[in-house]
């Protein structure tokens, strides 16, 4: 914390007497209370599937898991569901997602057998240029990660209206009662609120300012605090009022354009007002007896998972083990030749070709594997060559809903970084995002910042079929660690006869390249040592994390089993993950 010692008693002791005042007014407004699943272990991390039978909702926070399942009971659909979940999760879990961002929802119809993506990802505004971030010298990640230039159009409330219109039977009013509730109320901030919260104080102090509600009387939450969020119920109320032209063309659009501007952002009241959400269709693959649908382009994730999963059907995954130092070894050799050719060929495909056909075909998946040798490490990894080919750690959300007809949603949604910009628009109560930052600094990428160019994103929600039925609704937050995790969990799930949670709670780890030379593997504490000297012997440098860390992101899943039907949730501990169903 730049020098100074991250002790705030003293602050706090000095401001008891001048808070109590402020508590017994407000005593009779008590916070919501989060409900205990039936039956859960003394170990947060020991696995734990929820059960139900007729619809659940898994998300990163008890709270909008609730609101998700009270949605279901009371008659609405998956996607009505998912969009009070994300609504929650804006009022419970505000440094991870909310309006002032953007996401990807993929939707599963039963009746139709159906299968459809809505694209909310964020756009840049018109001032944006593919060298804005260059030549910023030490500045460059002050612009990219905290200044007004960092910000890019929200898309957010534009994907769930569009997702409601179509396909739900809710209001957008409807759906956001609970998180207003929430808002209004407050609740008792978690140890990881309160971790992230301490993490991100510097910035927050410099942009939201020492009274923002995000901090607690200028300090952050210690955990067992109330967090309210009062300016947030009232945007809340007025968008379900008077409907989304109030945050892209009405007084919240002004608020956020003088919030960008006034931190060095060129973002216009017709950037706002021009920016629409799409539906497109879903990318589809297969792994074993299994068919996925996920995201598209300009979405990265799930592509790498498919790419992934073609690879290791060329290895005996079951006979080599989980974690054993063989099956990591593979898959972070898999990893970094899929990250050069991430960087040489990702962007928006509304502006850049993608060589789609080929880096998704199984003679790709098995020349990948052929390169990769058992007893050592590559000297360097370049990136793909096609004839038809033209031309960091933030974090997220995830949830999952499944209802009683048979409907499903997979929804990842961010405002990137924790805490985003940190800038909040007056008295709105809600973060911008800085998802401007997922671009690249060179001019040169096929992801470099333009005007309405949405940046590539890692996010990967995806629904796994068998026997033509939906089997696995399955998403995390994450990063660039988003496939490699998502395909750990299937490869636990399918290849290791792993449960659900179990499959969730396994330890991870992660590796990529940048510019062909190798970075280290970064592993779970809980990975023995002997595997750890096992890999670092096959030339693997290793980066040892906490035992469960946030850094592999918060997974949350949904299994279906029929005959007779159940569906089991998973929600990872890495977060505040919880299931809750009916």
């Amino acid at each position: 914390m730049s020098g100074r010692a991250f002790s705030f008693g003293d602050r706090r002791v000095l401001s008891v007497l001048g808070a109590l005042g402020f508590i017994l007014a407000v005593a009779a407004c008590r916070p919501v209370e989060i409900q205990a699943p039936a039956s859960p272990p003394a170990d947060r991390h020991a696995p734990f599937n929820f059960e139900a039978t007729n619809g659940m909702v898994v998300a990163a926070h008890p709270l909008a898991a609730e609101a998700g399942r009270d949605m279901l009971k009371r008659g609405g659909n998956a996607v009505d569901a998912a969009v009070a979940t994300a609504f929650a999760l804006n009022a419970a879990e505000p440094f991870a997602s909310g309006i002032g961002g953007g996401g990807f929802m993929v939707i599963y119809l039963a009746k139709e057998k159906k299968v459809t993506v809505i694209n909310y990802r964020e756009k840049a505004p018109a001032s944006a240029t593919p060298s804005m971030f260059a030549g910023k010298g030490e500045t460059t990640e002050e612009w990219r990660l905290e200044k007004g230039t960092a910000v890019g159009v929200p898309g957010m409330l534009a994907g769930w209206n569009m997702a409601l219109a179509k396909y739900g039977t809710k209001s957008l009013a409807d759906c956001a009662a609970r998180a207003i509730e929430i808002a209004e109320r407050g609740f008792a901030v978690s140890a990881t609120f309160s971790t992230i919260n301490k993490d991100e104080y510097e910035r927050i102090l410099k942009n939201a300012g020492e009274t923002t509600v995000y901090l607690n009387q200028g300090i952050p939450y210690e955990p067992g605090e109330t967090f309210r969020n009062p300016d947030l119920a009232r945007t809340l109320r007025l968008i379900g009022e008077k409907g989304i032209g109030e945050f892209y063309k009405g007084t919240i659009a002004r608020k956020i354009v003088e919030a960008v501007q006034a931190k060095g952002g060129g973002m216009t009241l017709e950037d706002l007002a021009s920016y629409d959400a799409k539906e497109v269709a879903p990318l589809k693959g297969t792994y074993k007896d299994c068919t996925i649908y996920t995201l598209p382009p300009p979405a990265s994730g799930g592509m790498h998972v498919l790419q992934l999963l073609q690879i290791l059907e060329s290895w005996p995954l079951k006979s080599w083990g989980p974690n054993s130092a063989v099956y990591i070894h593979h898959l972070s050799e898999a990893m970094r030749y899929l990250f050069a050719d991430h960087d040489r060929y990702f962007g928006d495909p509304d502006f850049v070709k993608i060589p789609m056909s080929e880096l998704l075909s199984r003679e790709y998946a098995r020349a990948v594997a052929a390169k990769i040798k058992p007893d050592k490490t590559a000297a360097s990894y370049p990136y793909a060559t096609f004839d038809a080919a033209e031309n960091r750690t933030g974090n997220t959300t995830h949830l999952g809903v499944v209802d009683k007809d048979g409907n499903a949603v997979a929804l990842t949604q961010s405002i990137n970084d924790f805490f985003a910009t940190a800038i909040v628009p007056d008295r709105t109560g809600f973060l911008l995002n800085n998802h401007m930052r997922d671009f690249d600094i060179d001019p040169k990428s096929p992801n470099a910042p333009g005007p309405g160019r949405r940046p590539v994103s890692n996010m990967g929600p995806m629904i796994v079929f068998k026997g033509g039925s939906p089997f696995l609704i399955l998403g995390s937050p994450g990063g660039t660690r988003i496939f490699p995790s998502l395909a750990q969990i299937l490869a636990n799930i399918l290849d290791f006869g792993m449960d659900l949670d179990t499959a969730i709670e396994a330890p991870r780890f992660f590796s990529y390249s940048t510019d062909g030379k190798p970075r280290p593997i970064s592993v779970e504490s809980r990975i023995p040592a002997g595997i750890q000297k096992a890999l670092e012997a096959l030339g693997h440098k290793i980066q040892i994390k906490e035992d469960y860390d946030k850094y592999f992101g918060g997974a949350q899943a949904l299994m279906i089993l029929r005959n007779p039907r159940k569906i089991l949730g998973g929600a990872d501990s890495r977060r505040d993950g919880v299931g809750a169903g009916y």
